[in-house]
């Protein structure tokens, strides 16, 4: 099943009485162009502009259940077709469609159970059976796939992801002439499929029909040259003739093609380690260590490659990293224990040689010589053979432990302050979208086009005009003394001349209604001011999560290494107090507590800050960034959803590194 949801594109022209219905169908069809030209984001913009016109028309959910899912959201396609089944619980693809979602989240039951209603609307569907067959397929009832699959054939004979997909069940359940009759006949209907030959080529292989598996796989990359896996799979069909070289050789292509693949670089290591080859070998498992630092076998081998070119120390270093990913890693123990010995550190061996012979003694209760099973751990190839097809080599632990916080390295929204009006403009890391309530609409009304003011993320300071001459142009308008007071307050703080800006915002006296403006700039400057002290000190882990990565600073005395948020806070306390329920406040609040390791307190600030704004997607961002960062993934990646959903198009990146399928 390919990643993006396939559906008919049909142009529906009615006629509609009033302008509202007119409009949501403008947009809901606007939004299906985008959807079929692969513009996912823009198309939920619009079919959120149809949901607000007419949040009863099922269409507008359901076509944005697709953008979403087309963007990897799955708790949010999930939620729109569910939406779309309550509003029209006769509407098949619904079903269909959410069977997938819950495929894809491995909610197998609920997939059937989606299946099976879909099928009690249409049951003439061959698409339908053939999604309910990879459901069954990931139960493992393949005799239950068979049949779905089988009826999907029966509606549609040349069907070839039916053959594709039963071929490769029938081969499970260890019929492998027939699986091959299968997929030949799936490629006989799309000779195109590029899955198909690999598929035939794998069994082919496994069968020892080798020369036939080497011929799907030429006639695979005649079709796809680009694809790494073929060739990857070319290059174990090689290691199964023997021929060494050329396995290396479409190894190489692969990482060629996708230089990140830490298991083909594992395989070529493994491979030149084999061959003798070892300064190679050393370099592709320090390729290995770099991509993924958590995997033991490497540092183990590598380990191994260092102490037959006689680098001991290296050697022990990775035998010590393989350790300290895994402490019951027997054969590093073994290992480090010769090194030592080797590098004369006699005590150190012999302390892990009696803690390797007690942990070998209590797994083979029945040996009667442990001395033995200690040279079979000693055995530089003891490991080689764990290479195999696996996908990926993991701590046997670390599976069980779950580790309080987690480093989250994507940068949130940072505060909001009252700012000048500018045009929106796209950043990478900031939203430049102008808010505005009814209080900043009044202001802006008494003020010149030019000073007008909105609620705005930082943004780069305007070094276009002269700061005295600006401020001299303002005190000469005829502004009130509070206007005045707050818009040099603001040219000064878009200057980053926070000292001066919070004596501005502090003349304007609190009875005064521009106070809680003044005091929520106030804030943010008071805030500002701190973090630049901590940049020029030492940085913080508590600002980790907002700065992605801890920067090289020279340190301070202990008592200078605090965030002290004590200030600015009470200024938005007194600015909530001037402004209840300002969802901009309490966003700032949350943004505050989060510097300060504050999790949980900011999570409710930020939840204020949607309760008051309930398309406050920067807020939803903030707090699904703080969720994952307490390993919170579900309700993270509901928030990230809603923010998608509200225009924050990062959210779908994060949606991708921390909420994919299981």
């Amino acid at each position: 099943m390919n990643r993006r949801l396939v559906f008919v594109f049909l142009l529906f022209l009615c006629n509609f009485n009033a302008f509202s219905q007119v409009n949501a169908r403008f947009f809901i069809n606007t939004g299906r162009v985008d959807l079929s030209e692969d513009r996912n984001t823009e198309a939920i913009r619009n079919f959120n502009t149809a949901i607000a016109a007419r949040p009863d028309h099922f269409e507008a959910w359901f076509f944005r259940g697709i953008a979403k899912f087309n963007l990897n959201d799955y708790a949010g396609s999930l939620a729109d077709f569910t939406e779309t089944i309550r509003l029209h619980p006769l509407y098949a693809r619904a079903y269909h469609y959410r069977g997938i979602v819950n495929d894809r989240l491995t909610n197998y039951y609920d997939a059937k159970a989606d299946f099976r209603k879909a099928l009690e609307i249409d049951p003439y569907n061959a698409d339908l059976f053939v999604a309910a067959g990879a459901t069954d397929m990931h139960l493992n009832d393949f005799e239950a796939a068979v049949k779905s699959y089988d009826m999907a054939l029966i509606i549609f004979p040349h069907y070839a992801d039916a053959y594709l997909n039963r071929g490769v069940a029938k081969h499970i359940l260890g019929k492998s002439e027939e699986a091959l009759l299968d997929i030949g006949k799936a490629i006989s209907s799309d000779p195109y499929s590029v899955e198909a030959w690999l598929k035939r080529s794998m069994l082919r292989a496994e069968l020892k029909q080798y020369d036939a598996a080497l011929d799907d796989l030429t006639q695979a990359i005649k079709l796809d040259g680009q694809n790494p896996l073929i060739y990857f799979q070319r290059a174990q069909l090689m290691l199964q003739k023997a021929d060494t070289l050329a396995a290396l050789k479409d190894f190489e292509q692969v990482n060629i093609l996708d230089p990140r693949n830490a298991l083909t670089y594992y395989n070529r290591a493994l491979l030149h380690s084999l061959r003798n080859e070892l300064p190679e070998a050393k370099a592709f498992y320090r390729q290995v260590i770099l991509i993924n630092p958590s995997n033991i076998y490497s540092h183990f081998n590598l380990g191994i490659v260092n102490y037959k070119m006689e680098l001991y120390n290296e050697a022990d270093d990775n035998f010590t990293a393989a350790l300290q990913l895994f402490p019951g890693f027997v054969g590093a123990m073994v290992n480090r224990s010769l090194v030592r010995k080797a590098m004369n550190k006699n005590a150190a061996a012999e302390a892990d040689y009696s803690q390797a012979m007690a942990l070998i003694q209590k797994m083979n209760q029945n040996e009667d010589n442990p001395a033995n099973l200690f040279g079979k751990y000693a055995d530089s190839t003891y490991f080689n053979k764990i290479i195999a097809l696996e996908a990926d080599f993991i701590n046997g632990n670390s599976l069980l432990q779950r580790p309080q916080f987690r480093k989250v390295d994507i940068q949130p929204f940072g505060n909001i302050t009252i700012a000048f009006a500018r045009q929106n403009t796209q950043q990478k890391a900031n939203s430049t979208r102008n808010f505005f309530d009814l209080q900043l609409s009044q202001l802006n009304a008494e003020l010149p086009e030019g000073l007008r003011l909105a609620y705005q993320f930082k943004l780069p300071a305007d070094e276009t005009f002269d700061l005295q001459q600006q401020e001299k142009l303002i005190e000469a308008t005829t502004l009130t003394y509070s206007q005045k007071q707050l818009i040099l307050g603001v040219l000064n703080q878009e200057r980053n001349n926070l000292s001066r800006a919070i004596e501005y915002y502090a003349n304007i006296p609190l009875a005064d209604s521009l106070a809680a403006f003044a005091l929520l700039n106030q804030a943010v400057a008071h805030f500002n001011k701190e973090e630049n002290r901590l940049m020029e000190t030492e940085y913080v882990e508590a600002v980790t999560i907002q700065k992605g990565a801890a920067m090289n600073k020279p340190k301070a005395p202990e008592k200078d290494r605090t965030l002290n948020i004590g200030e600015a806070f009470k200024l938005l306390e007194k600015s909530d107090k001037r402004s209840p329920k300002n969802a901009f406040v309490a966003f700032n609040k949350g943004n505050l507590l989060l510097q300060t390791g504050a999790f949980h307190p900011a999570i409710d600030a930020f939840s204020d800050a949607i309760a008051f704004e309930p398309n406050f997607g920067e807020a939803y961002y903030n707090r699904a960034l703080t969720l994952l960062y307490l390993n919170e993934n579900e309700l993270a990646c509901t928030d990230l959803s809603k923010a998608g959903e509200n225009g924050i198009e990062a959210s779908y990146a994060v949606i991708r590194k921390y909420c994919s399928a299981k």
